[in-house]
Formats: structure tokens, sequence, C-alpha cells
């Protein structure tokens, strides 16, 4: 009766030890669930709040497709994690969306690009561009891009980032002028230029004008510098010939 007993207690023992590793088991099981649901949540949200700030830059039909795409994957890896009719019904519309799209979202070409206007407001658009290039590359390396539209937009995005760089090179130059640091103001020209040629952009308008902006600032530079080196040249004649006036001048007799 007392082996009985003991066997009982013994299996009662390994059952309560079953039951709190089981226990413990979906806890951990859960909990890593909602690490999971919380990290792709932070992904989606990301993208929306891209979404919402690319209103400034001329986007593609592809870039619009690439971003929503992201959100929608997203959201298929939540509903496969936790099979919830909000996420199905929102897994459905991102996929009528997307659709959507792809029969009506115009492409913008970069022609209608806008520089920004203060040191603040480019801060603001260089960090974007940034940004959607790590989306880009991300989604790139996922397998979920075309090679040939991953070529574009990064191009595009690239082309973005150098009229920036390019109208602030070329705001610092005037500034420099203003500041009669003609040095300084070369050199923000000289490096304008060299890039501006560099870009292969064929009828591209800002590249002619830009191009076209930063020769005539510094066709200035080379007149200021001719016209002050023929007054000192000029200075220099008067006083040497002052000078001879002077040594050949009758002397005065006392």
């Amino acid at each position: 009766m007392t082996v009985y007993i003991i066997a009982g207690v013994g299996f009662l023992v390994l059952m309560v030890i079953v039951m709190t590793v089981m226990q413990q088991q979906r806890k951990r099981v859960e909990s890593e669930k909602r690490t999971e649901v919380a990290r792709l949540t932070l992904t989606i949200d990301e993208t929306e709040d891209l979404l919402s700030r690319i209103t400034n830059i001329p986007v593609t039909k592809a870039l619009m497709i690439i971003m929503h795409n992201r959100i929608l994957e997203t959201q298929k890896a939540i509903l496969a994690i936790n099979n919830d009719r909000t996420i199905a019904a929102q897994v459905n519309d991102r996929q009528q969306l997307i659709e959507s799209i792809g029969n009506s979202f115009q492409s913008q070409g970069l022609d209608t690009f806008r520089l920004p206007n203060d040191d603040r407001e480019i801060l603001q658009m260089v960090q974007l561009i940034k940004k959607l290039k790590g989306l880009i590359n991300s989604e790139h390396k996922r397998g979920r891009i075309n090679p040939d539209v991953f070529g574009n937009e990064i191009k595009r995005a690239d082309l973005m980032q150098i009229r920036i760089n390019i109208n602030s090179i070329i705001s610092r130059a005037r500034g420099a002028m203003e500041a009669k640091q003609s040095g300084s103001a070369r050199t923000y020209l000289d490096k304008a230029i060299k890039t501006l040629k560099a870009i292969n952009s064929e009828g591209d308008g800002f590249v002619s004008s830009k191009l076209e902006e930063a020769e005539g600032m510094l066709a200035q530079l080379n007149q200021v510098k001719i016209d002050r080196d023929e007054r000192v040249k000029k200075e220099q004649e008067e006083k040497s010939s002052t000078d001879l006036d002077i040594l050949f001048q009758p002397k005065k007799k006392w």
C-alpha cells in the first residue's frame, strides 16, 4: 500500500513538473510572438512615416509599390503569428491599395524636384532620402525588387542627393563671393562644375541650369581678378612714372 502511495505522489510531482515546464514554454512562445509582432509593427510604422513624408519629393509608381508592398508583406507576417480578423482585413485593404496604385498612380519626373530653402529643410530631406535608400536596399536583399527597378530607384535617389549638394555648394560659393572670399568661392565653384559635368544626364534641365550658373559665377570671379590685376599694374606703372618724374625733375638752385 505504501508503495502505491509513494508511486502516486511521485506521479503527481512529475505531472506538476511537466505542467510547469509546459506553462513556461507557452509563456516563452507567447513572449517571443509579442516581441516579433512589436518588431514587425515598428517596420510598418516606419514605412508609413516615410510615405507621409515623401510628398515633397518626386516618386515613381515603382517606389510607391515597393513601400506599400513592404507593409503588405509585414502585415502577412503578423497574420501568420496572430490569425486575427483585423489583420486579415488590413492585408486585404493593402492589396487593393497596391492594385489601385498600379492602375492609376503617375510617376513624377526629377524635373519636379523642388530644392529646400534653408539648412533645416536640407537636413530633413537628406535624412529622408537616406532612409529611402536604406528601405530600397533592404527590400532588394529580400528579393522583393526587380534588379532593373532597384538600379533605377537608387540612381534617382543619388541624383536627388546630388542636386541638394550642388545647390548647397553654389549657395556657399555665392556667400563667399559676397564676403570677398574669392579663394573659397572658387573652390566651391570648381567642385560644383566638376560634379555637374560628371553627371550622365543629357537633357536634364537642372544640370544645364546649375552648370551655367556656376560657370557664370566663376567667370565673374575671373573678371574680378583680371580687373584687380590690371588696377594693381596701373597703380604700379603710375607709381613708377611718378618716381621717374621726381628723379629727373630739374634741380632747384638755392
